[in-house]
């Protein structure tokens, strides 16, 4: 089994980035919510910042459930770990995978690529873009039903 992991990098940038991002946009609400006591349209600052705070971080939680930054891969199961302040080990045999989405079959490669377990009722997320996990998607893509595939490559075909 190979294993597959995020550099370092991009492991602060996907679990802490949102933090920061938040810290500055608190203080931009802030100077909104004093400026709106003076100046009536502020209103409109205060609303835009509050859905964009609770946007980003509604993606972020989402992302800390679903995006493991440790998947081992061999031709039959993923054994997924390393959740954001989890410990949970999560286990997909790849033959139970009905359902890929994201990423290159969105027509969109830089967003993450989602996989679906019916049985387990599971659905894990990992950047195709990041560092080796293209390789994980490769091996993943050669193990998984031949409907599910024929699928994935005529929806490739019409982006």
């Amino acid at each position: 089994m190979k294993v597959y992991t995020y550099n370092f990098l991009l492991k602060i940038i996907y679990r802490y980035s949102n933090i920061l991002l938040t810290i500055l946009l608190l203080i931009y609400f802030a100077s909104s919510l004093i400026g709106m006591f003076t100046y009536w349209y502020y209103f409109f600052l205060v609303a835009i910042n509050a859905w964009i705070i609770i946007t980003l971080n509604s993606y972020f939680i989402r992302s800390y459930k679903l995006f493991p930054f440790r998947i081992k891969a061999g031709n039959d199961k993923l054994i997924c770990s390393n959740f954001f302040l989890s410990k949970k080990n999560i286990e997909i045999k790849i033959a139970d995978i009905d359902k890929i989405n994201g990423g290159i079959f969105s027509g969109y490669p830089s967003r993450p690529i989602y996989i679906h377990d019916t049985k387990q009722n599971i659905t894990i997320g990992f950047y195709a873009n990041a560092g080796q996990f293209s390789e994980l998607l490769k091996i993943i893509l050669q193990n998984v039903s031949e409907d599910l595939y024929s699928e994935l490559t005529s929806q490739m075909k019409g982006n």
